[in-house]
């Protein structure tokens, strides 16, 4: 079935114009069209989708049928006419678990290369989980959170723990739904089957994620997306990308109780849907409840949004990469000089926040929202060596420091927003600051103001603001308050960077320790 907007109707069929990827799963096969939204991001605007199930076949001969080789190759023949129709000068196919698990894969890759010239990329579980877990954080903010991502698919689960956004174990477990049941089977055994089966799975996982419980949990593939439509469907949930655990398990027990036929007379579920549906919702569960989360979001998120993205966007890699070298020194370093863990990711928080909902304000870039999150991570770093003008001594060692993947520039930009984190504004008078451009000065300006609201919010370390809502006006920047207690420390602390912010950003700042509702506010 193939989905277009007004967006591709209205584009230029140009050759090169338009990309797409390639997504050959066990259950079915997918292709994706996209064009370049202002950012250069992709925004797919067709969608279509073969109903082969490769996996049927690899995941018990071992070996693709003659019948189904001639499935796969007709699909791709009409990926092919697609492809061409819309003259797209950028592609990448990928094929996951049955292709890697079939012992004549290969000699089908070649077989579609050599019917369609489209060239198949087989994958292994490790890069499909990275590039889900790219398109989960394009798409949610996985910062702060010891998250646990699940990327149910045919013939394999990617499971994924991320610290504060940064990938810190993955793995490939071959328990995939279409597997499970060439496996298992259907019969009434099948969830004492199930349990028993998952167990090697469930000691790896509680083996790397230990004594912690996860803070976010993502379900990703088509089975999770089918997953939240019914949980709204059927009255277990408020939205079709969230489902608690506890209604989740209610929804097993219905799945449970309803046939293949049923689940799609009742339930509106495509054939090659409603078999897969209970093992995935199953695999889930006991994930969550292994891991100690209470709900699972499910975004639409997925492998070939993950291609796309890795496709388009080089500098993002790049930035990916320098916020991993960045992010990983501001953790060494805090350990180093004995930071206040938890006031850091508080602070970072806050900043973070107000970044981004004063962006129409400041028009900073990525580049810049990195460089204030590490400054706030690290802006305590000189209270090792002296209390009393720590802020100094923080911008020295930020410039001394052996920083990976940054510019002199950004170096020098980094240790001056550290530097006025607090005491004296910028000056022309200091030489760090005098140094820099008229550009770069503005950024410390309004980066640093960005760093001293969120240090003040968090006056004394007492964490209670809990939301920040920013309201923007030509005169006025208001900053709509909400938290424990009465906020009135927080409010004075913030009211003292009031100068600050009328240098930064020409606007008086205000403090409202009442937050009203979003709908019909004139926030930015």
């Amino acid at each position: 079935m193939e989905i277009s907007t007004k967006s591709e109707a209205e584009a230029s069929f140009t050759p090169g114009v338009y990309m797409a990827a390639i997504d050959i799963g066990s259950n079915a096969m997918r292709l994706g069209i996209a064009l370049r939204d202002e950012k250069g991001l992709p925004n797919i605007i067709l969608r279509h989708r073969e109903p082969v199930r490769l996996g049927h076949d690899a995941f018990t001969t071992g070996t693709l049928s003659e019948t189904t080789q001639n499935e796969a190759i007709m699909a791709f023949q009409q990926f092919r006419r697609i492809l061409d129709r819309h003259h797209v000068g950028k592609l990448r196919a990928t094929a996951t678990s049955a292709m890697r698990d079939s012992s004549n894969g290969r000699e089908l890759v070649q077989r579609i290369y050599d019917e369609t010239n489209i060239k198949l990329d087989v994958i292994s579980g490790e890069e499909e989980a990275w590039l889900v877990h790219y398109s989960i954080a394009s798409r949610v903010d996985l910062s702060h959170h010891f998250a646990l991502l699940i990327d149910i698919g045919g013939g394999s689960v990617e499971v994924t723990l991320c610290d504060d956004g940064e990938v810190i174990a993955s793995q490939s477990f071959k328990i995939g739904t279409v597997r499970l049941l060439e496996m298992l089977g259907t019969g009434g055994d099948f969830n004492v089957l199930l349990r028993e089966y998952l167990e090697g799975a469930r000691q790896k996982i509680r083996s790397q994620i230990g004594k912690r419980k996860v803070s976010l949990c993502i379900g990703t593939g088509g089975n999770c997306l089918s997953i939240g439509e019914l949980g709204l469907q059927l009255g277990l949930s408020e939205s079709s990308t969230l489902i608690n655990r506890k209604n989740l398990k209610k929804l097993i027990r219905q799945l449970s109780k309803l046939s293949v036929e049923e689940r799609i007379r009742d339930l509106g579920l495509r054939p090659d849907r409603a078999d897969v549906i209970l093992p995935a919702a199953m695999v889930l569960h006991q994930m969550m409840k292994l891991a100690g989360a209470k709900e699972l979001q499910t975004p639409e998120a997925s492998l070939l949004d993950g291609i796309l993205l890795d496709m388009v966007a080089p500098e993002l890699n790049e930035m990916h990469s320098r916020r991993a070298n960045l992010v990983g020194w501001a953790r060494s370093v805090k350990k180093k000089f004995q930071v206040d863990q938890n006031y850091a990711i508080a602070v970072t928080r806050l900043a973070l926040d107000l970044f981004k909902q004063t962006a129409p304000l400041h028009e900073l870039g990525e580049n810049e929202k990195l460089l204030l999150e590490i400054a706030a991570r690290v802006h305590e770093i000189g209270m090792y060596i002296r209390v009393d003008s720590h802020h100094r001594h923080a911008a020295y060692l930020v410039m001394a420091a052996p920083l990976l993947s940054i510019s002199d520039t950004d170096r020098a930009v980094l240790a001056q927003t550290v530097r006025y984190q607090r005491k004296g504004a910028p000056n022309d008078s200091h030489e760090g600051f005098a140094a820099l451009d008229k550009a770069d000065q503005l950024k410390v300006w309004q980066m640093s103001t960005l760093l001293r609201l969120a240090i003040a919010l968090n006056k004394d370390r007492r964490d209670r603001v809990q939301a920040v809502e920013v309201e923007c006006d030509d005169k006025n920047l208001t900053l709509h308050l909400q938290g424990k207690d009465d906020l009135l420390l927080e409010r004075w602390a913030a009211l003292k960077v009031t100068n600050h912010v009328k240098e930064a950003f020409g606007r008086n700042l205000l403090i409202d320790l009442n937050v009203p509702r979003r709908e019909g506010n004139a926030a930015l």
